[in-house]
């Protein structure tokens, strides 16, 4: 019968510490292949007599859940301010070229060129 020391499930935890450090500063450059391959590590070198509660599986499963809605939230509001920068664009033009409509439509009337109805 084999059996892994608590060493080696510390070592396991420790690789997959600087793992996510060595991927890059932010969370977001980890994805859901990363996670997978974590937990597969992880559950590789827990100790077979003392295994990871399943509550604490649980907890890990539902944190990098919310992290992925999180980002995908992120990704979504930034797409909708694009969009609100380029609807504020175009209501600046379109009163732009209102208030040129407008000078050009005083300027008609002075000058005596505008359409009259009888």
């Amino acid at each position: 019968m084999t059996t892994v020391s608590a060493t080696g499930n510390n070592a396991a935890n420790t690789s997959s510490s600087s793992t996510v450090s060595s991927n890059g500063a932010s969370s977001s450059s980890l994805g859901f292949k990363d996670y997978i391959s974590l937990l597969t590590t992880q559950l590789k070198y827990q100790d077979p007599t003392a295994p990871t509660d399943n509550s604490q599986m649980v907890a890990q499963m539902a944190q990098f859940s919310t992290l992925s809605g999180i980002s995908q939230l992120n990704t979504t509001s930034s797409a909708i301010s694009g969009q609100l920068g380029s609807l504020s664009d175009l209501a600046a033009s379109v009163s732009n070229i209102s208030t040129k409509l407008d000078t050009l439509i005083s300027a008609q009337k002075a000058a005596g060129t505008g359409s009259t109805t009888a």
